[in-house]
């Protein structure tokens, strides 16, 4: 293994710092405050998705598209990918049991199906499975590109 200065080291750390707040805040924090006029039940029944590639199919029939319904969606679909890039990049940089696919996937999916529980119970957002799958499919992209540069052959 190949040891990195401490200043690469302590950049490292900082970004993913960095990153979390931003995930925490991405994904929480920016929904506090917002209200929505609903009740829970009605909030449960109109705030999830549980049919994948809904919104593909609604974007592609509506009848009428306008630039800001084309967008909203690309801003969706394109977010919810890059947002966990680094999350595939970083996650096995700092735990080594999930430098293995199989178990790196599995965490991920596990904890992207907990936030978005979480966003749904909470009323802090809408729980999607199509978030689920972009953002399972960011972080495999994240987790090939730092496989493909060997980054954790170095000393982290």
């Amino acid at each position: 293994m190949k040891p990195i200065s401490k200043k690469i080291n302590n950049i490292f750390h900082v970004t993913s710092i960095v990153y979390g707040l931003v995930l925490l805040y991405v994904l929480f924090l920016r929904s506090i405050g917002h209200d929505h006029a609903l009740t829970y039940t009605e909030y449960l029944k109109y705030m999830s998705n549980f049919i994948p590639f809904i919104s593909i199919y609604n974007l592609f029939t509506t009848p009428v598209i306008s630039t800001s319904i084309v967008l909203s969606f690309l801003i969706n679909f394109l977010g919810n990918i890059f947002l966990f890039i680094p999350w595939g990049f970083l996650l096995p940089l700092h735990f080594k049991s999930l430098r293995n696919f199989k178990q790196f996937i599995s965490t991920t999916l596990i904890t992207i199906l907990l936030i978005e529980s979480i966003q749904l119970f909470t009323m802090l957002g809408i729980f999607d499975i199509e978030d689920i799958i972009l953002n399972a499919f960011g972080a495999c992209i994240g987790f090939l590109c730092c496989k493909k540069l060997s980054l954790w052959k170095l000393k982290v």
